[in-house]
């Protein structure tokens, strides 16, 4: 539903702003590609939270900006790979890994947390790919296409498998409403354009502060308690992204 709604979005938008998303013959290809690979790793996302807890979940899929500081060096020219900053995602995800330091360490929850892991690495192997292409394809043919196959391909794995009966309520409405339209439409129309623009080691280093994120936002929304080991963590995560935004304006 929510890839649905975002399509429509990001549908609206190429036309507000007379973008084609006719789709020539060399970029069939590269968006089926894209698509499969958008939807495999949310594929191993939502398996892998609904076999874990929450914060191990966000941890794992969050080392997706080490695989880019890895891998974009060797497909994106001109994003140099360093020691600082190398040593600035490290420290980032080490605060990361101390805010949520009690989730750590169940074996039970090693397949759940292997799924995620799995999720991170695609996910960065998916930022480098959106990258890549967006100097080739025009950035909303890239969003269109996983919104297409997150639409094709979870309906009917759902239609296939699930056998929950809907019920619909206003939570559920807004729900769908803020992650087809804010989350899977505004937001992933933000981040194709941060990825045309900048380097992707730049842009998903700030993506290490989403668990900080979270962590203000249940505080607020849920009145959940923030101790020492969250502020450490905080503290950590924006050293590290300073260390590498740093390094990343010499390149």
């Amino acid at each position: 539903m929510r890839f649905l709604l975002s399509g429509i979005i990001i549908f609206i938008w190429a036309r507000y702003n007379n973008i084609s998303l006719k789709v020539e013959r060399s970029e069939i290809a590269p968006l089926f590609k894209l698509g499969l690979l958008f939807s495999v790793q949310l594929l191993f996302l939502n398996y892998g939270i609904s076999k874990t807890t929450v914060a191990s979940s966000i941890i794992l899929n969050s080392t997706y900006p080490i695989w880019v500081i890895i891998l974009s060096p060797i497909f994106i020219k001109g994003d140099k790979f360093t020691l600082l900053k190398f040593a600035g995602v490290v420290v980032a995800y080490c605060g990361i890994i101390v805010t949520y330091f009690d989730s750590l360490g169940n074996s039970s929850y090693l397949l759940g947390n292997s799924f995620c892991l799995v999720s991170g690495f695609l996910l960065g192997v998916r930022t480098i790919y959106l990258a890549k292409n967006s100097e080739s394809i025009t950035p909303m043919k890239l969003l269109m296409s996983q919104a297409v196959f997150g639409t094709l391909i979870f309906l009917t794995l759902s239609l296939l498998i699930e056998t929950d009966p809907y019920k619909f309520s206003m939570i559920l409405i807004w729900s769908i409403i803020y992650q087809g339209a804010i989350v899977a439409g505004f937001n992933f129309i933000a981040n194709i354009w941060l990825l045309k623009n900048y380097k992707p080691s730049q842009v998903t280093v700030i993506h290490l502060s989403q668990p900080i994120f979270g962590i203000i936002i249940g505080w607020v929304v849920l009145d959940e308690p923030i101790g020492w080991v969250v502020i450490i963590g905080s503290l950590l995560v924006m050293i590290g992204s300073l260390l590498v935004r740093k390094n990343s304006k010499n390149i």
